[in-house]
Formats: C-alpha cells, sequence, structure tokens
C-alpha cells in the first residue's frame, strides 16, 4: 500500500446533502480567525491626536463609570467614554482619535447600553482584536485589551 498522496485535491462531496453543505460553510464562515502579526504599542498614549490626549486623567482622578486606559510608557492615562457610542479611529469624526496608519479613519466603535458595553469592529484594514482574539462585534467587560492594528487600550470600569 503506498502512502503518496493523491494525485489530485480532494473535491467536496457531491453527494451531500444541502443541509450538511450549508453546516460545512457555516463552520468555515464563523471560525475564529486568528490574531495577525502586528506588534502592539506599549505606548499607546503618544499615539493619541493632541484633543484626545488633553481629555485624558490620572486613574487616582476619575469619577464612576467606563473608561478606556492607555499607557504612555510609564503611567496610565483613562479617557472618559461618557457618550453611549464612541467612535475609535483616526479620522477627525471621531470620539477617540488615533494618529497612526495603521489605524482605519472609522476603526472602531464602542456602544454602552445600561450597565453593558460592546465594541463593534466598523469594516477597518487591519483588524479590531479582544485578548488576541479578531472579533466583528462582542462584549467587553472590565479588564478586556482591545487592540486596533497595533495600537492596545483597555476598558475599565471605575467604582
Amino acid at each position: 500500500m503506498s502512502s503518496q498522496a493523491p494525485s489530485r485535491p480532494i473535491e467536496p462531496d457531491r453527494f451531500a446533502s444541502s443541509r450538511e453543505r450549508e453546516a460545512a460553510r457555516s463552520e468555515r464562515e464563523t471560525a475564529p480567525i486568528e490574531a495577525q502579526a502586528i506588534a502592539p504599542v506599549t505606548d499607546s498614549f503618544s499615539l493619541l491626536d493632541h484633543r484626545t490626549r488633553s481629555r485624558a486623567i490620572a486613574p487616582r482622578l476619575a469619577p464612576r463609570g467606563p473608561y478606556l486606559s492607555l499607557h504612555d510608557g510609564e503611567r496610565t492615562w483613562l479617557l472618559s467614554l461618557e457618550d453611549k457610542i464612541t467612535h475609535l479611529g483616526r479620522g477627525l469624526g471621531s470620539e477617540v482619535r488615533f494618529e497612526d496608519q495603521r489605524v482605519s479613519r472609522s476603526h472602531a466603535i464602542i456602544v454602552r447600553h445600561g450597565r453593558y458595553a460592546r465594541v463593534l469592529d466598523n469594516r477597518s484594514s487591519h483588524g479590531t482584536f479582544l485578548n488576541g482574539r479578531r472579533i466583528v462585534a462582542t462584549n467587553i467587560k472590565d479588564g478586556d485589551v482591545i487592540a486596533l492594528g497595533p495600537v492596545e487600550m483597555r476598558y475599565v470600569e471605575v467604582g
């Protein structure tokens, strides 16, 4: 018996039922996408534009509420998520704006509803990641790490 590979590629089963073909296609489409090999930036604070940077506060001064936590190499800064919908990106319409070409103009959106929050990728070029896994839309909780291209930040709830 030979252990050689077949000479032609294996074709999908032509005799599978439509339900089986649909299940196989659905499994391929919903399989998790692994993180790209983009080196994270530990100094994400420096990638904020000057207006967004001026709104950042030290953690000890933060009143109760949801925030994005960013680092500047030695210190942590918090950006308040006051609005129910917060746009993250490089474009002028973003409430949290980054100055890095690897961040799309309208990269991601954070939506808050009551005590729950959700992050949505807004068809970005380099993807939106939550705790190292590429996402399209998912709920977020205190301590989750959100990455937009090379920029990493943490979602935190103070209080």
